[in-house]
């Protein structure tokens, strides 16, 4: 009976919270693949994420965009012991239709697990949508267009309590350099007071901050730091292996704290949840948001209240309602194919988006193999 009784009154609770949806994300995770291997061993990999993403936008904040490529990433594993690992390779993004190649850049990763039970990552982090982040903070399409994060992590895995901690040194600058230095920081955190087999009830933070400055570049454009803020509530509840349902409710906050206001507003909020469906390889998502004054700068701009399309012209009330579906299967051993489809139809004024992707991520490895060195 209590049971029953707190659903209906989560669920009442999300309602009146306003639903945002949001996937389950784990498809796109760096280190999906990955695992620790015997002291002393080599072994190399080949990911492959193949993408075809079409966001069709007809409301007055995003124009929309398509992407059709693949990002390839050869690296290699070396094993130092059972708790540290390296990482190294080069990821290339090319994008159908353009004859250049459109992202080279090194790949490289230092892991030490388990160190007073925290994971400490140097160099490319498991980052993008792995940090698990609402949509509002950070934005779906950096998977594909801005995949690296680089800098240093401490991740602490946990029943109870578990959270994640990062700063991504993003754009570099030297003596007169023409442009700013940008860095990104953030955390995740959960406390997880009810945790079984079949409930799961968490309690959540996250925050994340952009700052572009710089004392030695040539930019005459003003430092500027924003950030977001978000907490909410979180539970799910397992009906058996294939079967789960998923709800949060989440607000989010944003404040401008530049000297000169980069959209001319001091702070802004929006209110979201989720609430999803899983069953088997299918994904079924409601959604809804609304926000005053909400920006993201890490963020989707499809929930912001000034973006790419009607910049510099605020809409400073927003309010969308939408539905999702996600069909994944294994086709094969570290071959995954990720469908999805979203409709988000925007209340005022009266405008609909379409969003439809297709994503194929295959990933081969070889066994690992005893190096010997002189």
């Amino acid at each position: 009976m209590f049971e029953k009784q707190f659903l209906i009154v989560f669920l009442s609770f999300g309602m009146c919270n306003n639903l945002y949806s949001q996937y389950e994300n784990s498809f796109f995770d760096n280190d999906r693949y990955e695992s620790a291997i015997d002291s002393g061993y080599l072994q190399i990999h080949f990911d492959n994420l193949s993408y075809f993403r079409n966001a069709e936008y007809l409301s007055r904040v995003d124009k929309g965009s398509t992407y059709i490529g693949v990002n390839l990433l050869p690296y290699v594993q070396y094993s130092i012991n059972d708790k540290a690992q390296i990482y190294g390779g080069m990821l290339v993004r090319y994008d159908f239709g353009n004859p250049e190649i459109k992202t080279i850049e090194p790949y490289f990763k230092f892991t030490y697990r388990d160190v007073l039970k925290h994971n400490i990552i140097f160099g490319n982090l498991d980052g993008t949508l792995q940090h698990k982040l609402i949509e509002p903070l950070y934005d779906y399409e950096k998977v594909i267009t801005d995949r690296f994060e680089q800098g240093v992590q401490i991740i602490k895995p946990g029943k109870y309590l578990s959270y994640d901690i990062w700063i991504d040194w993003h754009d570099m600058i030297y003596y007169d350099d023409p442009k700013n230095e940008v860095f990104v920081a953030g955390y995740n955190a959960y406390l997880n007071p009810i945790q079984n087999e079949k409930h799961k009830l968490s309690l959540n933070t996250q925050a994340i901050t952009v700052h572009s400055a710089g004392e030695i570049d040539k930019n005459s454009s003003p430092n500027s730091v924003e950030y977001n803020f978000a907490s909410g509530i979180e539970y799910k509840l397992t009906f058996n292996k294939n079967t789960s349902l998923f709800m949060s409710g989440h607000v989010a906050y944003y404040e401008d704290r530049s000297d000169v206001k980069v959209n001319g507003w001091l702070d802004g909020v929006g209110h979201l949840g989720v609430l999803r469906f899983t069953h088997h390889d299918y994904q079924f998502v409601l959604n809804y948001f609304d926000g005053y004054q909400f920006q993201g700068p890490w963020g989707e701009q499809l929930y912001h209240s000034m973006g790419n399309k009607n910049f510099p012209i605020a809409h400073d009330y927003r309010k969308m309602i939408g539905a999702r579906v996600g069909y994944e299967v294994n086709i094969g051993k570290n071959l995954v194919f990720l469908n999805r489809l979203g409709f988000n139809y925007n209340v005022h004024p009266n405008k609909l988006d379409v969003t439809m992707e297709n994503y194929l991520r295959w990933h081969i490895k070889t066994l690992p193999k005893k190096v010997k060195w002189l």
